[in-house]
Formats: C-alpha cells, sequence, structure tokens
C-alpha cells in the first residue's frame, strides 16, 4: 500500500488502540479514533475502506508484520487488539521506508545541534542512530547508555503519554509500599524519568494535589470518560527547584552550603548537583559550593552518597538532618 501523507499518524494510534487490553475496539471505535486526531490537525477523516488498507498494511512484510487475535468478537463484532501484550511498534525493528524516513529526520536535525538550545541533540542521535540500527553492525556498540531494561511499569509509559495526550482521567489500581491496593482516579498531566525509575505526575481531585506516582507501583490503567481538568503547571520549570521529584507543597528553595573533599570536589564541579551550584569564592581552598534548592528525600541521598567526601557546613536544620541520619546509618554497623 503507498504511504502517504498522514499514514503514520494513523498507524500510530491504531497501534495504541491494538495496545490497549483494557478497552475493546471494533472498526467503529477506530474510525472515530483516527478521525479524531485527523480532524483535530486540520485534515479530512478516513472511510472503512481505508482502514481495512491500514490494518492490511501493517500486517504486511512490507509493513510491521504485526499479529492480531483472529478470535476477539464483541457482540458479534470483530474487536482488533495485538495477540500479544508485549508487542508495539516502539519495540518492533523499522521497516525500510521508516528507516530511509529517520535517517533523514537526523540529518536535518543535526544542522541544529551545536545551537545552545539544542544542546540535547547532540547525545539525541548518536541513541538513536544505534537503537534502531542505522549504523554499521560492524561497530559493535559504540555507546553505551544506563537503561533498566527489566524495571517494572515500563509497559505503561505509552498508554500513559497518549491519555495525557488526549486529556483524559484514569483510573490507576495502585499498590503503595508496605499498604494495601487502592483505586486512584487522576487527571495525569506530566511523566518524568528520575534515577532510571519512571514517575506519573497528575491532579487528584479527591485529595487536591499534585502527587507522583512511580510506575513500578501502578498494576493497571483504566481510561475513563469523565471531565478533565486541565493542569496550571508550567512543567518545564516545575523541578527546577527541586533535586529528583519529590515537591513538598508550600516549600520554598533555600541556599545550602557543601564543602567537599580535595578527591571529590573535581567531580562535583564538572557534574552539578544542580543548575543553581556556585563557587564559594571566599574559600580559598576551592572546595565549598552552594546549591539553591528545597530539600526533599532526593536531596538527602545525594548528599549521602558522597560519604566522608562531604560535609553540610549550612543551614543548620539540613546539617542536623544529615547527622540524623548518619547517627541512624552508624547504629546499624556498631555490632558488626
Amino acid at each position: 500500500m503507498a504511504t502517504n501523507k498522514h499514514a503514520q499518524i494513523r498507524y500510530n494510534i491504531l497501534d495504541r488502540c491494538f495496545s490497549n487490553f483494557n478497552r475493546v475496539y471494533t472498526y467503529e471505535d477506530l474510525l472515530n479514533e483516527i478521525n479524531e486526531v485527523l480532524i483535530e490537525i486540520g485534515t479530512e477523516g478516513i472511510q472503512l475502506r481505508q482502514l481495512q488498507y491500514d490494518i492490511a498494511h501493517m500486517k504486511s512484510d512490507a509493513g510491521y508484520r504485526i499479529e492480531l487475535d483472529e478470535d476477539l468478537k464483541h457482540y458479534n463484532k470483530r474487536v482488533f487488539r495485538y495477540k500479544s501484550k508485549n508487542f508495539s511498534l516502539a519495540n518492533h525493528p523499522l521497516n525500510q521506508y521508516d528507516s530511509e524516513q529517520l535517517e533523514s529526520t537526523l540529518a536535518i536535525l543535526s544542522r541544529y545541534k551545536h545551537r545552545e538550545e539544542f544542546s540535547w541533540i547532540e547525545e539525541l542521535i548518536p541513541r538513536m542512530e544505534q537503537a534502531f540500527d542505522l549504523v554499521s553492525s560492524d561497530d559493535n556498540c559504540i555507546v553505551s547508555y544506563q537503561e533498566n531494561f527489566d524495571l517494572k511499569g515500563r509497559e505503561h509509559i505509552s498508554v500513559l503519554f497518549n491519555l495525557i495526550l488526549k486529556q483524559k482521567q484514569a483510573k490507576l489500581e495502585y499498590e503503595p509500599y508496605g499498604k494495601p491496593i487502592i483505586e486512584v482516579i487522576i487527571c495525569p498531566y506530566h511523566l518524568k524519568q528520575y534515577n532510571n525509575r519512571w514517575f506519573l505526575f497528575g491532579f487528584n481531585e479527591l485529595y487536591q494535589s499534585l502527587p507522583n506516582y512511580p510506575l513500578d507501583r501502578i498494576l493497571s490503567i483504566d481510561e475513563l470518560s469523565t471531565s478533565f481538568k486541565s493542569s496550571e503547571t508550567n512543567w518545564l520549570d516545575y523541578f527546577d527547584d527541586i533535586i529528583g521529584v519529590s515537591k513538598p507543597e508550600g516549600a520554598l528553595p533555600i541556599k545550602i552550603t557543601l564543602k567537599f573533599s580535595e578527591k571529590r570536589i573535581n567531580y562535583a564541579l564538572t557534574k552539578p548537583l544542580h543548575r543553581t551550584q556556585k563557587k564559594v569564592k571566599s574559600d580559598v581552598s576551592g572546595k565549598t559550593i552552594t546549591i539553591k534548592v528545597i530539600p526533599n528525600p532526593e536531596l538527602y541521598q545525594l548528599l549521602l552518597s558522597f560519604g566522608e567526601d562531604l560535609e553540610v557546613i549550612s543551614p543548620a536544620d539540613v546539617r542536623v538532618e544529615m547527622m540524623r541520619k548518619i547517627t541512624q546509618m552508624k547504629e546499624k554497623y556498631e555490632h558488626a
């Protein structure tokens, strides 16, 4: 089948629908999902014949060789769903057309990698080339990236991404640490990765708050048709005042002064702890820095990771909290 201007958009929508094992999609439902998006972007919707062509193309060798569960029916209507829960286009090797399109796109992006606001492209391009086998097989993996492929919850990322994009409420089956499983109704707003874990941020109407939920604690996700409260948060700067993902409500950033050992100061200078990091000019040894953040658990985890190579100089409450944690650690080893 010839690939036209909006074909990839349609394939992505179909992939999302086929991947959703929590909802039934018939021909009519698939047409509604596709046409809703196409009309939103200012183009005409498609008819049943085009939808059938698209599905046939996705199943073909020239497409993505998808496998659908051919036996599913709902009130005698054909239902469309992947045969395997683990299949998605994101996990499937690119076909020749997609490879050519991706190479062209990366070539265009590479023109802008030296502009300051697009510095992230410098890392993105080799990562994409390696991930999608756009480099020679003889290169034997030139670059390695930190990744936890066994991390629970990874399968929720695409579902949540689409719920955020469509502004749909969701019901989560959520298992807090050491507590019973609960149901959470949330307006999902933002996904963030930190320390090799993914977190969902959204509005919890019951508590009128903006909590985060680790994806590895989410057991299931159901899309709801209830009204969606739009986000009023600027997610581009929401994390500016913190390290990690925990943001205590109403708290303000404070100036924290840290002194490093001779052997670790260069590590802190070449890999800043936070964007607000500054050297203390009055310290002639050059081993003291300041950061301005809201104290949270991730801050203390980071500071403790430096062990004896770091001392918190001020403020007093942060220094006392560090002492308390270190004392607790010491007590665990007193009888070793």
